[in-house]
């Protein structure tokens, strides 16, 4: 009995250590049946998700010819409303089974994508893209909260970079399918897939086994009342501002957010004025980011137990900025998709370790309504984002724009640095 716990007793660093000897790979992960199905769920319902943004977008610029103000507030809504709703789907997480709210966020987005078969005029389009926006806040929530369970601590890393793989891959390869369905057979086609990957999902779920959600579901389900939530919202934020190394991450997050946003919107505007190129370079530069990201991703769970998450998040945050000031000083097309791939697989190695830290250091009865919280900031970010990006890229040319967020990325980094490790200097003083 002490041999099979004298692990828990060891330190955190210790237990890196023995981590990053055992190295779990994909293999490993895969043997696993509990991951097996809670990924083919993941995996499946993601491709329907894909292609439906693009059947919407499809629907809202072409069929409806909505402006681009029209488009912009369609998204600011969507992601102003996710950031809402994701505490509340938290904490409900926190207080029910994980994976039975999973298979409830299914069975209801396949009921609101048998609605879009009805949502033919622009403002049927904004109710249901809001109704499947919080059905995929309960879902997000509850699947973060699940996989902890599923999977052993030292395969977490690689868990998560098999998901992120697999929403990489489902990015790549959903536009080119979704295209084809569209060209052919036009949007309800996609809607109907869609829902039926909900369905299939849910089904999945459904065999997931209870006993491995058993430590994190509440052994006493207690009253759904307004205070209890708000009371429980605040323990959560409590605990999220007491961890500083959590909220440096965070910071940081949010920032590269930012960054994110500048590259998104005005990359097409970057290789047009400044490269002096047309439309395959765009494409170009958008398929070397995805492919940076998809090789960092394999490179991350393969390679990356050796390394301290946190070391690693700064390492990556520092080479991001060092990459967008880098970038404005190239003028040939090939030296910046060199640029993107490599800032591609730099944001792999800070989205993974990131989220593993955060499932790592927060308590599994914290874990829904952890996950709530950092997704509002996220999607907050992302709505706040583009309007400040606007508002930079009106006094301040592109490279400047790229330049300045690199070099604040750098100076943010070291500040968090030093925040996340004043108590530990205050002390040895």
């Amino acid at each position: 009995m002490d041999g099979a716990r004298s692990p828990q007793l060891l330190s955190p660093s210790t237990r890196e250590t023995l981590a990053a000897i055992r190295r779990p790979g994909f293999s490993t992960v895969f043997r696993n049946r509990g991951f097996r199905t809670l990924w083919l769920a993941q995996a499946v319902s993601g491709m329907g998700s894909w292609l439906v943004v693009f059947a919407l977008l499809n629907l809202g610029g072409f069929r409806f010819q909505l402006s681009a103000g029209a488009l912009g507030g369609m998204a600011a809504l969507f992601f102003l409303t996710l950031a809402l709703v994701f505490p509340l789907a938290g904490a409900f997480v926190d207080r029910a089974s994980p994976r039975r709210v999973m298979i409830m966020a299914d069975s209801l987005r396949a009921g609101v994508m048998a609605l879009l078969w009805l949502a033919w005029e622009p403002p049927l389009i904004y109710p249901v893209m809001l109704l499947t926006g919080c059905m995929t806040c309960f879902f997000l929530s509850a699947q973060m909260a699940l996989l902890p369970s599923v999977v052993e601590r030292e395969e977490l890393l690689v868990a998560n970079a098999v998901s992120a793989q697999t929403q990489q891959v489902n990015g790549i390869l959903a536009p080119l399918l979704a295209g084809a369905l569209i060209a052919r057979l036009g949007e309800r086609l996609c809607f109907a897939l869609n829902g039926l990957s909900f369905l299939f999902s849910a089904l999945c779920l459904s065999r997931l086994a209870p006993r491995q959600e058993g430590h994190i579901a509440r052994a006493e389900r207690r009253s759904y009342r307004p205070r209890a939530f708000t009371r429980e919202l605040r323990s959560a934020l409590n605990l999220f501002l007491r961890d500083r190394l959590l909220v440096s991450v965070m910071g940081l997050a949010m920032l590269l957010i930012v960054a994110a946003s500048a590259v998104n919107v005005f990359g097409v505007i970057y290789v047009r004025d400044v490269l002096r190129a047309g439309p395959h370079a765009f494409g170009s530069l958008l398929s070397a980011l995805g492919a940076g990201m998809a090789i960092g991703i394999g490179l991350v769970g393969r390679y990356a137990h050796a390394v301290r998450r946190i070391a690693l998040i700064r390492a990556s945050a520092v080479a991001i900025g060092l990459g967008l000031i880098s970038v404005t000083w190239f003028t040939r097309v090939l030296d910046v998709l060199i640029g993107a791939f490599l800032m591609g697989v730099a944001a792999a190695a800070f989205l993974i370790p990131t989220q593993t830290l955060v499932q790592e250091r927060t308590p599994a009865r914290f874990l829904g309504r952890m996950s709530g919280l950092l997704w509002s900031l996220v999607f907050a970010t992302q709505a706040l984002s583009v309007t400040l990006v606007g508002g930079l890229a009106s006094v301040l040319t592109l490279p400047s724009l790229y330049r300045a967020l690199g070099m604040g990325l750098l100076v943010f980094t070291g500040l968090t640095t030093l925040y996340a490790q004043e108590p530990r200097r205050l002390a040895s003083a």
